[in-house]
């Protein structure tokens, strides 16, 4: 897990032995609970269509972390954005989760999940939450990796 240039964002990829459509099928896959370690509970409203709404509960290291996010980007086998938020201080401090899928190969892609956090009091509450986040992509990115090799 790297930090990006901003100055409050992880980002972390991996090499998958699978096309990257398969890759896709496997992130919006609504079972993935199933065998994703990083995740608890997984409903979407309308699949991963841009405008549908997300209910995400993740495993971290302090208990489940329970968000509601919003679809803003999505192009299958290529791209996935989703927003959420949470209010700190009485300020609303939003959450940017993007996964990138980028084909190596006909039959490899290399997924990158960046995480970003802005808001009033981002700097308050970064250190807590880097460690939190840090490990639900961990988790997550080594759960799609054995779920690929599994394929």
């Amino acid at each position: 897990m790297t930090a990006s240039n901003s100055p409050f964002s992880l980002q972390a990829n991996v090499l998958l032995p699978i096309p990257s459509l398969m890759a896709w099928d496997l992130l919006t896959s609504p079972t993935q609970y199933q065998w994703n370690r990083a995740l608890q509970k997984f409903e979407a409203s309308l699949g991963f269509h841009t405008g549908s709404k997300l209910q995400l509960t993740l495993q971290s290291l302090r208990g489940p972390l329970s968000l509601v996010a919003e679809v803003v980007e999505s192009t299958p086998g290529k791209l996935l954005t989703f927003e959420s938020s949470f209010r700190c201080l009485f300020c609303r401090h939003q959450e940017n989760w993007s996964f990138t899928f980028i084909e190596e190969s006909s039959s490899a892609v290399c997924l990158t999940i960046r995480y970003s956090l802005s808001g009033a009091f981002a700097a308050r509450v970064w250190d807590e939450k880097k460690l939190i986040v840090n490990n639900i992509l961990n988790l997550w990115l080594e759960s799609v990796k054995q779920q690929a090799k599994r394929m």
